[in-house]
């Protein structure tokens, strides 16, 4: 039996992920991984050059709609084209440079968008869905952060009413082979991360932030570790240099790292506001892509200071600016 276009995962007792994707192009064995590294992985993702595509259609979406002088209203069909190709040619170019991510739009835009069925408002009943969905997983991008940070400070994750969402959806099991674990197929970007966030919390990690380099990772063992193992300078990482540094640890760097994180909650809030594709925006309010521009150079800004390369005074100033 032909399997259908999707991302195959199955997880195994200690972590380990097993995925299988079904593309256009045919089927292939992505990199082995763990899930504890994909969700970290997920959790620092640059969605900037995806974040201005979904932010063009948005401001398409504006004009959809025009009215005429005796303020009847009429869809223009050229601006619905415009948003169909832009979402085929995102499409196209994800397959290129991530398959997974690529066709995993593909068969989101599948499922979620309803076929035309011929009335006057399906441009724009479909567009605002597009628009949605292609958005959720940027969202779901900051849930997972915030979600981490919770799990830093010891805080309960509360799978009832702050992060119910993650309980909404009916993940789709593919029949068991022998004795085979149990697999199951994805989609879209969101279940995916949602699946994956459920046997995370569930497995209950001991989730830390790097009193170095200011990201999340989770220690190989039971015991206090307060730095990870990312290479950060010379080849060397987090944890070969911080013996070293640890006066300068304990009272810059520190400071740095915790602006960082107050900044990017309080930028989240602004982008946060003009989620909503029908609200007028403001001045306060951040786009996506304005959102994420920010993020890419604050998260410069904090590994060039980390490198030694900027000082403190600019790092700040960098990632203060809004």
């Amino acid at each position: 039996m032909e399997k259908k276009l999707g991302l195959y995962v199955s997880v195994s007792g200690d972590g380990n992920l097993k995925r299988t994707l079904v593309s256009v192009s045919g089927e292939i064995e992505l990199e082995a991984t763990t899930l504890n590294d994909e969700v970290i992985l997920f959790s620092e993702l640059n969605y900037s050059c995806y974040a201005f595509i979904v932010d063009r259609i948005k401001l398409a979406f504006q004009f959809l709609l025009t009215r005429d002088k005796d303020g009847t209203s009429a869809v223009d069909l050229r601006v619905f084209e415009f948003i169909q190709d832009t979402v085929q040619d995102l499409i196209e170019e994800f397959e290129i440079d991530n398959p997974m991510y690529g066709t995993l739009t593909r068969t989101l835009i599948e499922d979620q968008i309803p076929a035309d069925d011929g009335s006057g408002l399906y441009p724009v009943e479909a567009s605002r869905r597009i628009i949605h969905v292609l958005s959720a997983v940027m969202d779901m991008q900051f849930a997972v952060n915030s979600i981490l940070r919770d799990m830093r400070f010891k805080v309960p994750v509360d799978l009832d009413k702050k992060y119910h969402f993650l309980q909404e959806t009916g993940f789709v099991q593919v029949p068991k082979l022998l004795d085979q674990p149990f697999e199951y197929v994805f989609r879209s970007e969101v279940d995916y991360y949602k699946f994956l966030m459920l046997h995370f919390i569930s497995a209950n990690p001991n989730v830390a932030l790097c009193e170095c380099c200011g990201r999340y990772f989770i220690p190989k063992t039971a015991k206090k570790t307060l730095y990870c193992d990312r290479i950060i300078k010379d080849n060397k990482t987090c944890k070969n240099l911080a013996p070293g540094l640890k006066h300068k640890l304990q009272a810059q760097n520190k400071k740095v790292v915790e602006e960082f994180d107050r900044a990017k909650q309080k930028m989240y809030k602004r982008y946060e506001r003009a989620l909503d594709p029908d609200k007028k925006v403001t001045e306060k309010d951040l786009s996506y892509a304005e959102y994420y521009e920010w993020l890419d150079q604050a998260t410069q800004a904090r590994d060039a200071y980390l490198a030694g390369r900027l000082s403190e005074e600019d790092a700040l100033k960098a990632i203060r600016k809004s």
